[in-house]
């Protein structure tokens, strides 16, 4: 049901640096075969779910293939985390614009990240590559050493080693060489389209550089908090350079994920945030209409700026698409508007897409769940959120999402350890994918006198408990039917912002088959289906 963490699927985050930008509306989808139903039972190797606990490939790694892992941040302030980790993604990005190069993306290797991990043998098995990448960073003052090697991943051999001592000036110029570096050493004399292509800088202005690898750290974190400190980032990045289209394009689409997730933005309303991302993305483009970031950015923003068609939305992700097919990110995005629209095969196929290119995407392996669900097979959703977890432990919209599933089937105790760990893992000023279902838990055990109560609470801390946003008022109304309360529930539905396609789609969700042949219900779903939908 949206675009999530980065995002109420099956992972990585807009463009390069979202690791991560979306979420259910992003609540949905997954692979297609020759049967889109039977395509929805399988893996994409077509072996049954879950999945993330299995190689994708049996075969030999393809000798072309590489893996970058996460370089050690090997400075005294461990603030300067973000530095490492994106020198990390900015490199692998730029090896996977050389098309002769098969490489792992950030989303795997941070299940690898961190002390104790496996030996080079062992994670080429693992990920099924010939080569890693491995090194560290280390800051002191102004100067920064990086050392980066190349390695054969069957034994460890080096393949070639290089260590860089530059200014905190010179980020881009050590990407660019190392990237360069690596890819001669795997595929032979570069072409000169992709010499071209690693040479390309975002911006040459070092401190509007600098703001960016932050404004990607604190996003790749998908919290409220974070999320407007990556903004803050962003924006400095544009006042040290008027012409960087990216970062325009990443407040856009930050911006846009605030609108989607219905996260909470002390001092803008739903409107403010879509004005303000919106004039970014759209200046972004006026600086780079190249950009894929932005025509991302712009189409998801077009989505809830125009909820009752979602005009100009197809159009702006193909056009992203075809600047950066490789791009997990957009293809995911792209499938959870289809899907809102009703497309599900074509939003199948794009889901499909964006796990061939990142099959350990916990946000599409939560989609995939979610489609599942919709054809009301919970066993089949909730084993597609087991290989989320799998990829990514601390995904804690995937323990609500299968808490939800757990409840569907009567697993009580297993929807209430998931709706704790939601709790427990999700951010605290965003309660939404616990408080609704433990309150349910609660009304199942006999106890509605107390359900009822935490329930209002919940609502209480939305910021216009009259129209939340179409994500929060699912859960909620969801929880208001299973403690028994059919009027709030339906009054939740008709206040959530924005109507349209999106509370077309939440409407079509199982939970509501016990009221779908209201007067009330049927109202909704008529006000709010598309034109070209069937009845």
């Amino acid at each position: 049901m949206t675009a999530r963490p980065p995002s109420p699927a099956c992972g990585r985050t807009p463009s390069r640096a979202f690791a991560a930008a979306s979420r259910v509306f992003l609540l949905c989808v997954c692979c297609v075969c020759a049967s889109v139903r039977l395509a929805f039972a399988q893996c994409p190797d077509g072996t049954p779910p879950p999945c993330a606990v299995r190689p994708f490939r049996q075969s030999a790694p393809a000798p072309n293939s590489v893996a970058v892992m996460y370089l050690d941040n090997e400075s005294r302030d461990s603030s300067d985390a973000y530095l490492a980790d994106g020198l990390t993604e900015e490199i692998t990005t730029k090896l996977s614009q050389v098309g002769r190069l098969a490489v792992t993306s950030n989303t795997t290797m941070r299940r690898y990240r961190g002390p104790g991990g496996l030996a080079p043998a062992e994670l080429g098995r693992a990920l099924r590559v010939a080569q890693l990448v491995s090194g560290s960073v280390r800051r002191a003052g102004h100067q920064i050493r990086v050392n980066v090697e190349l390695l054969r991943a069957r034994d460890g051999v080096s393949l070639w080693a290089d260590t860089y001592d530059r200014t905190d000036a010179d980020l881009l110029s050590i990407e660019a060489e190392v990237a360069r570096a690596v890819a001669t050493a795997i595929a032979g004399r570069l072409l000169p389209g992709e010499q071209a292509a690693l040479a390309v800088r975002p911006t040459r202005n070092p401190e509007a550089y600098d703001h960016l690898l932050r404004g990607n750290f604190f996003l790749a974190q998908r919290t409220p908090a974070t999320a407007r400190r990556a903004i803050a980032e962003y924006q400095a990045a544009t006042i040290e350079d008027a012409h960087f289209a990216l970062a325009f394009g990443r407040i856009g689409l930050v911006y846009a994920l605030f609108a989607d997730w219905g996260w909470p933005f002390p001092g803008l309303s739903q409107d403010s945030l879509l004005t303000l991302g919106a004039a970014a993305a759209d200046h972004g483009l006026q600086l780079d209409s190249q950009s894929a970031d932005g025509w991302v950015a712009r189409g998801l923003l077009r989505s809830f700026l125009y909820p009752a068609s979602f005009d100009g939305v197809t159009a702006a992700f193909e056009r992203a698409i075809a600047l950066d097919s490789r791009s997990a990110e957009a293809h995911h995005l792209y499938g959870v508007m289809l899907f809102a629209m009703g497309r599900e095969e074509s939003a199948a196929a794009q889901f499909r897409r964006a796990l061939d290119l990142d099959p350990q995407r916990a946000v599409t392996w939560d989609n995939f769940a979610w489609v599942h669900r919709y054809q009301r097979r919970p066993e089949e959703a909730a084993r597609c959120a087991d290989s989320g977890l799998a990829a990514d432990p601390q995904a804690y919209y995937l323990y609500g999402d299968r808490a939800n599933f757990r409840f569907t089937l009567g697993d009580t105790a297993g929807a209430r350890a998931d709706a704790e760990a939601a709790a427990r893992t999700g951010p605290a000023e965003y309660p939404f994918y616990a408080g609704p279902m433990l309150a349910a838990l609660q009304a199942r055990q006999g106890d509605t006198a107390a359900a009822q109560p935490r329930l209002e609470r919940v609502v209480a801390q939305l910021p216009d408990p009259a129209h939340p946003p179409y994500l929060v008022a699912y859960s909620l109304a969801v929880a208001w039917l299973r403690i028994g309360d059919r009027d709030r529930a339906l009054s939740t539905l008709e206040g959530s912002r924005p109507q349209g396609l999106r509370l077309w789609f939440v409407t079509r969700d199982p939970g509501f088959d016990p009221i779908r042949e209201t007067p009330r219900f049927r109202v909704l779903v008529e006000q709010s289906r598309p034109p070209w939908a069937e009845r």
